[in-house]
C-alpha cells in the first residue's frame, strides 16, 4: 500500500484506465503527452501531472511527493468523463504502482520513456533550456528508472532509438491494447 494518499474514495465506481508514463527530465515524456492529445482519441486525455502543487508533511519520504501528485490526478479523474489517462511523471515504477493498487484501479500500465544520457542531456541542454537538469544526478536517475523497467517487465519507449512519430504509434499502440483490454471486460 502507498504510504501517502489524498482523498482517495475507494467507492467511486468512475476510475478511468491509467497509462503512467515515467522517466527522467528530458527522456521526452511531454513530447508524447502533446502529440497523443493531437490525434484526439475520444475518451483518451494526456495530462503532464507536474503542472499541480501538492502539500505533503515536512517529514515526509522522499518518494511522497511524486505519490501524493499521482493520487491527486486519479482522484481528480474519477470525477471526469475520461475513459484512459495518459500521466506524465517521475514517479519511481514500484511506487507507482502501489499508488493504482491503493486507488483500486483496474485497468493500468506504467511504461518508461526513456532515451541515452547524451541525447537527454542535449534536449535539457538545448530544446528545454534547462542546463542545470543535464547532470550526474539526472543520469543516476535515468539509469535506476531504466533498472526498475527492466526488473518490473515494463514496456520502454526509446525516444532516442526512434523519432517522435515512431515512439507516438508506440504510445498509440499502449493505449489502444489496454482500451481494448478495459472494454473487453
Amino acid at each position: 500500500m502507498a504510504k501517502f494518499s489524498i482523498g482517495m474514495n475507494r467507492t467511486a465506481p468512475n476510475i478511468p484506465s491509467i497509462i503512467v508514463l515515467t522517466g527522467a527530465s528530458g527522456a521526452g515524456k511531454t513530447s508524447l503527452i502533446v502529440k497523443l492529445n493531437e490525434l484526439a482519441i475520444p475518451g483518451v486525455e494526456g495530462i503532464n501531472c507536474d503542472r499541480v502543487t501538492v502539500v505533503i508533511p515536512e517529514n515526509a519520504e522522499p518518494g511522497d511527493r511524486q505519490a501524493a501528485i499521482l493520487s491527486y490526478w486519479i482522484e481528480k479523474l474519477r470525477k471526469e468523463r475520461v475513459e484512459l489517462a495518459v500521466l506524465d511523471t517521475q514517479i519511481r515504477p514500484h511506487l507507482a504502482q502501489e499508488v493504482l493498487d491503493d486507488a483500486s484501479v483496474a485497468h493500468s500500465r506504467i511504461v518508461l520513456v526513456d532515451c541515452d544520457p547524451a541525447i537527454r542531456n542535449e534536449r535539457l541542454r538545448a530544446e528545454r533550456q534547462q542546463p542545470e537538469l543535464a547532470n550526474a544526478q539526472m543520469d543516476c536517475w535515468a539509469a535506476y528508472l531504466r533498472g526498475q523497467a527492466d526488473a518490473l517487465g515494463l514496456s520502454i519507449i526509446h525516444t532516442g532509438v526512434a523519432s517522435l512519430e515512431e515512439s507516438l504509434k508506440t504510445l498509440e499502440a499502449i493505449v489502444r491494447d489496454l482500451s481494448d483490454q478495459a472494454t473487453a471486460v
